[in-house]
């Protein structure tokens, strides 16, 4: 049997004067996604896309299932006007399945109201056919199949299944942000949230040779990589922080070293931010979770940037964030072990209410500004 991929898009129905912008971004992140897969085309049709010439149906399917914006995708066989058509492909769709329903149902939907007979009269003769057929029994109510059979100008296909898509927005059309991408579980989930809410993505990560292993820096690059066919980030620069953390570490109080890292991270990250037109800063921060991320702490290092800071996760449980990680693909990367920028040097005791005036007095005998800028220029960018 020869299918094709019906799509549906959820949130774009809501937009107004500029539906276009997000369906034109939509049908080019689609196009993206088949690209691999030769002979695959996309085609528009009545609030809706039909995708075709699929050979390796499983492996495409994964591919737009990953296209943010689509409400909901079915593997479906094209037929002609022929209510008999319908019912012998629906016959055989039902016979592919691994065991028979207990129980269907026949939706019909006619978007070409020339065609006779109406849709209820459709579902019921298309019905009759399985039914007779299979002997299965109909359930108006609860059936354990649904047949969907849509009779159109343009297309008509029978269906029997409808898998979820991811929702969201079309990548690329809410602007441009700069995330902060660890290695650990969070920052990876915070950006797949960033990317369901249609922006584009680049990042900055840290790590810290001497001092750590090139682990650290492998696990990021392969983060992006998973990332990468939900629509990012396209780059990510990698900055080697270990003799500037060392500077920070001998600062005193030696209690506010994590949150004088996290400053001059938040100025190189603001710095590839300018360079790539993000607006936007991003992390994976998620409240009360580490020292760092106490409010007071959040608003002592935010006071060290001039974009805002957008953080997904900020009030998800961690058990939320790895179910989430999970689902993505980005878990088993994420736990791998190696220490990071994060973690080293870490004090006895890191302080957890920060308060302003400390860190300006720790910071007062050094120039972050041109710290940031030579971390800045010495970075490796890695484009996916």
């Amino acid at each position: 049997m020869k299918y094709a991929l019906i799509v549906r898009y959820g949130e774009i129905f809501l937009k107004g004067k500029n539906r276009h912008v997000f369906l034109n971004q939509f049908r080019t992140n689609l196009g993206k996604a088949i690209k691999p897969f030769e002979g695959v085309k996309v085609h528009a049709y009545h609030g809706r896309y039909l995708i075709d010439g699929i050979s390796d149906l499983e492996a495409t399917k994964s591919a737009v299932l990953k296209v943010f914006g689509i409400s909901s995708i079915s593997e479906a066989m094209v037929i002609g006007q022929s209510i008999e058509e319908a019912g012998a492909r629906a016959l055989e769709m039902i016979a592919a399945l691994p065991q028979l329903p207990t129980s269907f149902r026949v939706r019909a939907n006619r978007s070409d109201k020339t065609f006779r007979p109406n849709s209820p009269e459709i579902g019921r003769l298309v019905g009759s056919i399985i039914h007779l057929a299979t002997k299965i029994p109909v359930n108006l109510t609860t059936p354990d199949l649904l047949v969907e059979v849509e009779i159109g100008n343009e297309v008509c296909f029978v269906t029997i299944s409808r898998d979820a898509g991811p929702g969201g927005l079309p990548v690329g059309v809410s602007g441009h942000v700069e995330l902060l991408l660890s290695g650990g579980i969070d920052s990876p989930v915070a950006a797949w949230l960033l990317l369901k809410r249609g922006v584009r993505l680049s990042a900055v990560t840290f790590y810290s040779p001497p001092y750590v292993e090139e682990t650290a820096r492998d696990k990021v690059i392969e983060l992006c990589r998973i990332l990468r066919p939900w629509g990012g980030p396209e780059r990510l620069h990698v900055v080697a922080f270990g003799s500037a953390q060392k500077i920070l570490r001998d600062c005193r109080p030696s209690k506010l070293a994590v949150l004088l890292y996290r400053r001059l991270m938040v100025k190189v990250a603001e710095l590839f931010a300018r360079a790539d037109g993000a607006k936007v800063l991003a992390t994976g921060e998620s409240i009360g979770q580490v020292a760092s991320q106490t409010l007071a702490n959040m608003a002592v290092v935010e006071q060290a940037a001039t974009l805002p800071i957008f953080r997904p996760l900020i009030t998800y449980d961690k058990s939320e964030a790895i179910a989430l990680a999970e689902r993505i693909g980005t878990f088993k990367t994420s736990i791998i072990p190696c220490q990071d920028s994060c973690t080293l040097f870490l004090p006895p005791r890191p302080e957890t209410r920060g308060k302003i005036e400390e860190i300006l007095a720790a910071e007062s005998h050094l120039d972050l500004d041109a710290m940031a800028r030579e971390l800045f220029e010495s970075a490796e960018t890695i484009t996916f």
